[in-house]
């Protein structure tokens, strides 16, 4: 009895700690950045999305600015500039997300206890717009958890209208060569849309050696078939509904030979926008259909575990 007692207190006691463990609300400071953003050169409109703190928790504030057609870097910058600015003062402790959108192209910022100079974060969204002009582009700047000064990375996302590897191939190198001197940036170039002809480098540019493989992987592949291929021994092969389980089974066998090692590759293969199979580290799922079966009997050998979707 006398434990239970002594427990119960010892909870009563927790309670007012764990309720007081909540940061202020910055919801005030939240609205007067989007009045200020609101304000700036090009802007069309600024809307806020506020996320009181709670215990153990923080706060969180989404920011959607949209500018007109035909501002240039300045006046985008200083939105970028401006919204920083506040997320690594009054919102330090919050997690601040900034969506600029003109057009179709998006720059997007994102802060938490950050530790990189407005002036860096400004430099980092002007070297954004100038590669706006080369496709549709989303262009994710991150402040958050960066170790290495000034503490500012760069996701840039670039789709061109081409469809087709040719057309992908020939964006990533007009790319590199307009954008090389763009530092700590990763790349990812699609052709067409999200499900054509794609690759991904998470530093850089895809070299040349990942280039050739993209060609080697599609070398006889259907019509209509696309890839995605990325520089950690990851690729989605994508094929059309016609495609006969014999014909899958053969592409998967000679690509699984490029790819090479079976414990680090991430391999998957979808047809008609379904996942058929999906080859991690060793561990592989397959569907249950006429495609998966074929797959599981033909290349399930070497996997470790074996679950279906």
């Amino acid at each position: 009895m006398k434990i239970a007692i002594v427990l119960a207190g010892i909870g009563a006691l927790a309670l007012p700690l764990l309720s007081g463990c909540a940061n202020p609300s910055r919801s005030s400071e939240a609205s007067e950045l989007q009045e200020r953003l609101s304000e700036l050169s090009g802007v069309v409109a600024a809307e806020l999305d506020y996320t009181e703190p709670q215990t153990l928790d923080s706060g969180k504030l989404a920011l959607q600015v949209e500018m007109a057609g035909g501002v240039g870097a300045a006046e985008i910058s200083d939105v970028v500039r401006t919204a920083y600015a506040a997320f690594a003062d009054a919102h330090q402790d919050e997690e601040g997300d900034l969506d600029v959108t003109v057009g179709d192209d998006v720059v997007h910022l994102r802060s938490f206890e950050p530790e990189a100079e407005p002036d860096d974060v400004a430099q980092a969204a002007e070297r954004a717009v100038a590669v706006l002009a080369e496709g549709v582009v989303r262009v994710d700047i991150n402040t958050q958890d960066v170790a290495d000064a000034p503490h500012v990375e760069s996701r840039y996302d670039v789709t061109v209208a081409e469809p087709g590897a040719e057309s992908l191939l020939a964006a990533v190198a007009t790319l590199e060569r307009e954008h090389a001197d763009i530092p700590d940036a990763a790349w990812t170039v699609r052709a067409g849309d999200e499900s054509g002809w794609a690759l991904q480098s998470g530093r850089g540019f895809p070299d040349e050696q990942q280039r050739a493989l993209l060609e080697q992987l599609g070398e006889g592949l259907p019509e209509g078939a696309t890839m995605w291929l990325g520089d950690d021994s990851s690729a989605t092969l994508r094929l059309p509904t016609g495609t006969t389980p014999a014909e899958v089974s053969a592409t998967v066998a000679r690509h699984l030979r490029l790819l090479g090692d079976r414990d680090e590759l991430f391999y998957d293969v979808e047809q008609g926008g379904e996942l058929v199979a999906s080859l991690i580290a060793g561990d592989c799922t397959f569907g249950t259909d006429a495609v998966g079966t074929l797959l599981e009997r033909d290349h399930g050998g070497p996997c470790a575990t074996i679950t279906h979707a």
